[in-house]
């Protein structure tokens, strides 16, 4: 929905609110409303001045152009670069980045941002995000979808810049690690320090009480615990 919404206000040639785009669109007020809220979300539309009124950003006049050539692997590129620049998606990101090449329920990443949010959603608001997280990802080329669940695309990321309160002329080569990691649990955060935590529960939940609520890591945690769990479940079946 998101691309009739911006293909419609691109041909509008000027700011326009949903009642406006409705009959280019082709769709039903609530549902254009709905597309331009999600655009503007995305990073392609933003607020015009007055309540409901859009315009296409600089990066969506650019996305719109190519959606009106029909230039879909280029509007496909243009929307993960935006995504990855927009600070919105912060979350999302590095969710993804977190879960790369593992199979999770598209739940999983809503759960995440609401928990990182201090949110509390209705289940049926939180499918609703799942649902347009699930389409706004993949036509971005950031996951794929297997079955009921979405697999990351996105590996870990080159910092461009090291951090602030990192002095690169006092950091050490790193000591080699001992072969031991199929015991441990680990997680590589850019090129700076590697986390691993002995692989048992115990050993995992102490760590998870050590780190704050809204902690990268912690969603690295609850995936080694259900990764345990299921293990663990499965040696009982048997």
């Amino acid at each position: 929905m998101i691309n009739i919404a911006v293909r419609a206000l691109y041909s509008y040639k000027g700011a326009a609110n949903y009642k406006d785009l409705s009959p280019a669109a082709g769709m039903h007020q609530v549902n254009v409303s709905q597309a331009l809220s999600a655009s503007r979300d995305v990073g392609l539309t933003e607020s015009a001045g007055k309540r409901g009124l859009y315009r296409l950003t600089s990066r969506g006049e650019e996305y719109a152009r190519l959606l009106s050539y029909d230039e879909e692997q280029k509007c496909r590129d243009l929307l993960k670069e935006v995504l990855l620049e927009n600070p919105l998606w912060s979350e999302v990101i590095k969710f993804l980045e977190i879960s790369a090449n593992q199979e999770r329920s598209p739940l999983s990443l809503v759960a995440d941002v609401e928990r990182k949010r201090g949110k509390r959603w209705s289940q049926s608001l939180r499918e609703g995000y799942a649902r347009a997280y699930v389409s706004v990802l993949e036509f971005a080329g950031l996951v794929k979808v297997s079955g009921s669940n979405i697999i990351s695309l996105l590996g870990k990321r080159k910092e461009e810049t090291m951090p602030a309160h990192l002095d690169a002329k006092n950091l050490q080569p790193a000591p080699a690690l001992p072969q031991i990691l199929g015991d441990f649990a680990e997680l590589s955060i850019s090129d700076y320090f590697k986390v691993l935590v002995k692989r048992d529960l115990k050993s995992l939940e102490f760590f998870e009480r050590q780190v704050k609520k809204d902690s990268m890591l912690v969603p690295w945690i609850l995936q080694e615990k259900e990764a345990l769990k299921e293990v663990s479940k499965k040696a009982n079946d048997k």
